[in-house]
């Protein structure tokens, strides 16, 4: 027994079948696949589901015939200003362009609203690759660029979202080891400030902090722990403002002896207050910083800081950029962290 096929069992479901089946536009149906605007929850469940049912695959032919001149990656980056983001981008830069590849580059200034734009401005741009540094409150625009055929990098994050690939520091070993040599120290308190903790790289930095204390005989105190959503307009200058406020309302033997920072700005203005205020640092305080930068050698006392290779974490979203659009799948790289001991502790 023969069937005779007409070919419609085999024919490819288009978006026009999709918005019908879901009873809504095709303009509404490209907009839950790309992310190129907000659709209702309910919208979007429905069209999903008929992309299911339909088996529908979104043609990335002609999309990637029309990207195939542009070759190019997407960097979000929280801050145009922050030397460590700065120098995260000038190498990926560097690497990209020597194999004639641009990166188109944008600020969204820890706005959970401007990154949602700036991921809309970079797929309206032909962007294939997309790298979020950092970034918050974006799991569903992630979700919807990796459903329509962009690859999403994460750097200095931690993430579980099918289809994307992230570059990440160990952040959890190195605050063990820096509160163990803490400990051989000799300091009997440490405090912990930060910016809010709903990034992986700083709720990371936290728990391990929880659990260095711990494992080395120091009790949690709340009240040693510090945190405040103005260190990410300006780490300096509010680190600055933030540490006077403290040094003015609380006695020497209210606050930890050591204060872990975490960011080298921050640190920095940390240690002005404290100087500024008549103390000394490391002899009244002890600060540590993170990142490594530049400033952290030139400051008096030197910082101890957490050195962050930047160049690498460039070189490795450069890499992983590469390795996508030759077809090989997306790989998680964490990179190691060094303690980098000098006189503010």
């Amino acid at each position: 027994m023969t069937t005779e096929h007409t070919g419609q069992e085999n024919k490819r479901a288009t978006m026009k079948d999709v918005a019908r089946r879901a009873g809504v536009t095709i303009g509404t149906v490209s907009h839950v696949i790309n992310g190129t605007a907000p659709i209702s929850e309910e919208t979007t469940a429905r069209v999903r589901e008929a992309i299911r049912a339909l088996n529908y695959v979104p043609n990335l032919a002609a999309r990637h015939m029309r990207r195939k001149e542009k070759r190019q990656i997407g960097l979000l980056i929280p801050k145009l200003d922050n030397n460590f983001y700065a120098r995260i981008a000038s190498v990926l830069m560097e690497d990209a362009d020597q194999e004639d590849y641009t990166v188109l580059m944008l600020s969204y200034e820890y706005s959970s609203d401007k990154e949602k734009r700036g991921l809309v401005n970079m797929v309206q741009n032909d962007t294939e690759t997309i790298v979020i540094v950092n970034g918050e409150n974006d799991e569903s625009s992630i979700r919807r660029l990796v459903a329509s055929g962009i690859h999403v990098i994460l750097a200095d994050r931690r993430s579980s979202i099918p289809g994307t690939s992230y570059i990440a520091y160990d952040n959890h070993q190195v605050l063990l080891e820096t509160i163990a040599f803490l400990k051989q120290k000799g300091y009997r308190s440490i405090g912990f400030l930060s910016e809010p903790l709903n990034i992986s790289n700083l709720s990371d930095r936290f728990q391990a902090y929880q659990e260095g204390l711990a494992q080395y005989g120091y009790p949690f105190r709340p009240e040693h722990v510090f945190i405040s959503g103005t260190f990410r307009e300006d780490h300096f200058g509010n680190g600055f403002r933030y540490m006077e406020q403290l040094l003015r309302t609380h006695a020497r033997q209210e606050l930890p002896e050591v204060f872990i920072a975490s960011s080298d700005l921050l640190a920095v203005g940390v240690m002005k207050a404290v100087q500024e205020a008549g103390y000394r640092i490391p002899e009244d305080f002890a600060i540590v910083g993170f990142d490594n930068l530049q400033i952290s050698a030139c400051v008096q006392p030197p910082l101890t800081t957490v050195c962050q290779d930047r160049a690498q974490l460039g070189h490795e979203i450069w890499k992983q950029a590469r390795a996508w659009h030759e077809g090989r799948p997306p790989q998680n790289v964490v990179l190691g962290q060094t303690l980098v001991i000098r006189g503010s502790c």
